[in-house]
């Protein structure tokens, strides 16, 4: 079930009130729709009877497809779809570039559906001074009725799908006498580049299995469901395209447009019967419109929740029950673009986007099933990979179809390129606590002197622990002192989601009080500006992001018990959000005992994280009048040239040190073992703190603070301080393909 805001009161969740046959509606009524009615006339045009052979195609590669969705939604059965299957499998940027095609597929497609009624109605009905007029007030009485609930946007949908396939029936009934397969086979155009290209531009009308997948977090037993609307709606609207296309190539039309079906309506059943299935073809693009509004604005949804949009887009009103933000944001996409390309262009430009996004979907299902090879899965697509790879190598081929239409191709692609250059700004640009729910913490209670300059080196000092209070502010004072800097000590005091941040009990902050003016008297006594901070919220860490961002932070100080109990992360929840979100240096201290810190060694391999530890290194030393020990550890029967190279990032960690040491006793130390981490464990014996930088080589931080550091930190009677250097680059890139 999709879940808003956290910190908002009640959860909401969407309301699974769609069965089979609602479900077959929406596939039916999104496939039988502009596609058929405008495209059917187009495609004729372009190569005669061969049509029907373009729409053949492009169902053939649509089930290969519509298979690999079967297989996700058995496994994932909500909202979100093809985005939501490249979620589970792919980083951050694959899956959110297969959300944004989804996006603009539904915006675009349901904008070719919008201009092709407003074309119908003008055409057929009532010329109105501003052609689009119709389609426009269409489209807004649409997203009003998503807006008002599924359940009521899923009987309109029932009713009109019936409705359309009924009066596609007797089309066709009235045509059939007109077939004169004679004339099929001489008007059978052999122009096999002309068919491929048709296909890839009616492709647009068999998208319609996704707009179900796109609605499983509102169809009862989606599981079993989903998979019989899929195939039942491709069947029987490969069907019915096929009689339609053949009757309306036999009605005697002197040219080819896309209102060539209304025109071979009124031939085949007279001027009611004409203006009947012209209505017919209007209310079928109506429902064709509510259908993807309805899926765009679930895969908007998925997206929100799932950390591509911003969370107040997901956010599912508590009346309504539907993403009333989501819905409308769907809705202005879908006006601009009926407002700014042709016809023919809209279906071009929204195949583009969606045969991208379902080749993503279709390597989804090769990947997922190789990195979960044991997860249950109720429908399994045979022949894996052979099908899937099919299905891809049938979609570039249709992309490949639309070269010949370079305006919608490069102005599809550029929407995907701003799309994705948007998301890397929204990533940059989004504060560090928003990576977390909830709402924002308040401050109780602020004490201490601290300077307005944000220029000035600051430290934060989050307080959990009472008996690491002390030990933590000595050594957050002692590195202010040697960076003329200030130390912040923050405490949290966290509520329920259901309460405001507001509801506080004074007394408790009364205690906490006390508790952090003994902490302030540390700093004053070394003459160092503090300030002392009680928070009350929702989230510990988010409030720790908070307070880092408002106060100018470089430097987060958090006490660590070197291990956790969650073999996911190894930090513990809240130190491991911090880590990952926070954009300041970290340093996390396992504290053994009481003993003052005099003797640090420091082992290194010279990467930024372990220069940036040199620093602190050296500023503690210096504080403390103490001495540092920089070490690096070569195996025992190495070749010369890597344990040469073992003392060539000694030599430069020593020569980093000679340069910006004052009076700091410090040398190098090459040790030799065929185990790093023991090998730093016996050194220690001689020393008060093992002082590391972290691994440099992911953005992660159950790698960055693994393996070594927790060995370490579990096997020595030392304190352990292990350091993580900000660098803005790797962290834009961590934030934008991170998970």
């Amino acid at each position: 079930m999709e879940k808003p805001l956290h910190g908002q009161g009640v959860e909401t969740e969407l309301s699974r009130d769609l069965g089979l046959t609602s479900a077959l509606a929406i596939g039916i009524g999104t496939m039988i729709a502009a596609g058929i009615f405008t495209l059917s006339g187009l495609a004729i045009r372009n190569v005669g009877s061969a049509a029907i052979v373009a729409f053949l195609l492009a169902a053939f590669v649509a089930i290969f497809t519509a298979l690999t969705y079967c297989e996700f939604v058995s496994i994932y059965p909500r909202t979100g779809e093809g985005y939501l299957y490249a979620r589970k499998t792919f980083s951050a940027p694959l899956a959110y570039f297969v959300g944004w095609a989804l996006f603009l597929g539904y915006t675009s497609s349901c904008a070719f559906y919008i201009a092709s009624l407003s074309s119908y109605f003008n055409e057929f009905i009532y010329h109105l001074p501003v052609e689009a007029l119709f389609g426009i007030i269409m489209l807004i009485g649409l997203t009003l009725l998503n807006i008002k609930g599924t359940k009521e946007s899923g009987r309109f949908q029932i009713i009109v799908t019936a409705a359309k396939v009924v009066l596609l029936i007797w089309f066709i009934f009235g045509g059939l006498r007109f077939i004169e397969p004679e004339e099929l086979i001489n008007r059978f155009s052999t122009d096999w580049v002309m068919i491929g290209s048709t296909a890839a531009m009616v492709f647009i009308t068999f998208f319609g299995f996704s707009a179900i997948a796109a609605s499983a977090g509102e169809v009862k037993d989606p599981v079993k469901n989903i998979p019989k609307a899929i195939f039942i709606s491709m069947g029987v609207v490969t069907l019915l395209y096929t009689l339609v296309v053949l009757v309306v190539l036999f009605a005697g039309l002197t040219e080819y447009t896309e209102a060539s079906m209304g025109e071979a309506a009124k031939r085949f059943l007279g001027g009611i019967g004409g203006y009947v299935i012209i209505a017919g073809a209007i209310f079928s693009m109506i429902s064709a419109s509510n259908a993807s509004i309805m899926a765009g604005s679930r895969v908007v949804l998925s997206m929100s929740h799932l950390g591509h949009l911003p969370r107040e887009i997901g956010v599912i009103n508590a009346q309504t029950r539907t993403p009333i933000i989501a819905v409308i944001l769907v809705g202005g996409g879908i006006l601009v673009f009926a407002m700014m390309l042709p016809l023919e262009d809209l279906s071009y430009f929204a195949n583009t986007v969606l045969l991208l996004a379902l080749i993503l979907v279709n390597a989804a299902l090769i990947v997922h099933r190789r990195k979960f090879p044991d997860m249950e899965r109720p429908f399994r697509v045979p022949l894996v990979p052979l099908l899937p790879i099919l299905g891809i190598l049938a979609n570039l081929y249709l992309i490949s179809q639309i070269f010949s239409h370079p305006i919608p191709l490069f102005l599809a692609l550029g929407c995907l390129i701003l799309g994705m250059l948007a998301f890397v700004a929204w990533k940059g640009a989004e504060t560090e606590e928003k990576a977390i729910p909830g709402v924002a913490s308040h401050i109780a209670h602020s004490q201490g002197r601290a300077s307005m300059d944000k220029s000035r080196f600051r430290i934060l000092v989050p307080i959990s622990n009472p008996q690491n209070i002390q030990p933590l502010a000595e050594i957050a004072a002692a590195i202010a002192q040697e960076k003329n800097g200030e130390v912040v000590f923050l405490r949290v005091i966290t509520l329920p989601d259901q309460l405001p941040t507001t509801s506080y009990d004074n007394k408790v902050i009364d205690l906490e009080e006390n508790r952090l003016k003994a902490l302030c008297s540390i700093t004053e006594d070394r003459d160092i500006p503090s300030q002392a901070l009680i928070r009350v919220g929702h989230n510990v860490a988010r409030a720790i992001l908070e307070t880092s961002r408002e106060r100018a932070c470089d430097l987060i100080l958090l006490g660590w018990k070197g291990y956790s109990t969650n073999a996911e992360r190894i930090l513990g929840s809240i130190t491991d959000a911090v880590v990952t979100h926070a954009r300041t240096d970290i340093m996390l201290v396992k504290l053994r005992d009481d003993k003052p810190i005099r003797k640090i060694l420091l082992p290194t391999a010279g990467g930024e994280h372990a220069q940036c530890a040199e620093q602190y290194g050296l500023a503690l030393a210096k504080s403390l009048k103490g001495a540092l020990t920089v070490c690096n550890v070569a195996p025992v029967e190495s070749e010369p040239a890597r344990a040469a190279k073992a003392q060539e990032y000694l030599d430069a960690a020593v020569a980093r040190l000679s340069a910006s040491n004052g009076s700091v006793e410090y040398n190098g130390k090459l040790l030799r073992s065929d185990n790093v981490s023991q090998a730093i464990i016996d050194e220690s014996a001689d020393y008060d703190a093992v002082l590391l930088g972290a691994a440099g080589q992911s953005i992660y931080p159950q790698i960055l603070f693994g393996n070594i550091p927790e060995e370490i930190a579990r096997q020595t009677d030392k304190t352990v301080i292990v350091v993580k250097h900000y660098n803005r680059v790797k962290a834009l890139y961590g934030r934008v393909v991170g998970e």
